[in-house]
């Protein structure tokens, strides 16, 4: 056999040490080009097409690989929603405070019990002393009125002891920096002073009649004749000036009230209790005990300035 790896005839691949070409029959060892080996007839060759290659499948390993990828990614993703949703739950409170009612400075709306008062309230024969009792709170002021009206930061400050001479409704409101304020506190007194009973001298002229309520009415007008100053704790001062029927009110540079008054005097106590009406407000005051160059006004202790 001669050294060849294709037929000579028909090109076809040889295996070593065959003597006839598998796909002709040609005598690959013959001289003779001509000389045929009988054979199967020849079958025309039959060209097998190869299946085109696609891309490589992947593999089991990388199909899991890409599962655990994704299903990390899903996680992680999941576990950031969570800690973000945590996260603005915990901090929401501090944020966006929950909503309340307000005050009149924006602050948040408290409730403010009643102020209480020292004295109960009932019928008393002589004259009495009322402390209001400010409730538990943050920067409470205390409005009162004697007058049967309802009390509002416009009505007197309480500062001090209420001295009642007479039959008085005392009501009181309590109210904070904010604006909040409590109900209001109402006390009734009845206070009845026995008049003392008066011994006329025996005289065989009767006695000039005096009208008992014109005599203690100019006796009360000669008793808030003047000027009375009132001072408050921190200093704060003001001149009450009761003259011929007008009345200043000043703080000794600036004019806060001048107009004229007129006056009612509680019968039976000497002209010593009275009230003043003036520019439709109603001003109590009382001069007990006289002679001490004092007088209550509204309750607050005013001292006489000569």
């Amino acid at each position: 056999m001669k050294d060849s790896e294709f037929c000579p005839k028909c090109g076809a691949t040889l295996e070593p040490g065959e003597p006839f070409c598998g796909n002709c029959g040609f005598n690959t060892e013959s001289t003779e080009p001509n000389m045929l080996v009988p054979q199967d007839p020849i079958q025309p060759a039959q060209i097998v097409s190869a299946p085109l290659s696609g891309p490589p499948k992947p593999s089991s390993s990388g199909s899991q690989k890409t599962v655990i990828i994704i299903l990390s990614v899903l996680l992680g993703v999941i576990v950031l929603i969570g800690g973000a949703s945590f996260l603005w739950f915990a901090l929401k409170d501090s944020v966006n405070p929950p909503n309340t009612s307000q005050g009149l400075t924006g602050e948040k709306k408290t409730t403010i019990d009643l102020p209480t008062y020292s004295l109960n309230e009932g019928s008393y024969t002589s004259s009495q002393q009322v402390t209001i009792n400010k409730p538990a709170g943050e920067d409470i002021v205390v409005y009162f009125t004697i007058d049967g009206t309802d009390p509002t930061d416009k009505s007197s400050r309480y500062d001090s002891a209420i001295v009642l001479n007479a039959t008085t409704t005392l009501k009181s409101i309590a109210i904070d920096k904010y604006g909040n304020q409590s109900g209001i506190k109402t006390g009734t007194y009845t206070i009845t002073i026995p008049q003392q009973a008066t011994t006329q001298p025996n005289t065989t002229t009767p006695p000039a009649t005096v009208d008992p309520a014109m005599s203690e009415w100019q006796q009360f007008e000669n008793n808030i004749s003047g000027t009375w100053k009132w001072t408050d704790g921190s200093g704060f001062t003001l001149y009450y000036q009761f003259s011929n029927g007008m009345l200043l009110v000043t703080d000794g540079g600036s004019d806060y009230y001048y107009d004229y008054y007129s006056s009612t005097v509680t019968t039976g106590t000497n002209g010593t209790i009275g009230t003043i009406y003036t520019g439709g407000d109603l001003i109590y005051i009382d001069c007990n005990p006289l002679g001490d160059n004092a007088i209550y006004i509204n309750g607050y202790l005013c001292s006489y300035v000569p």
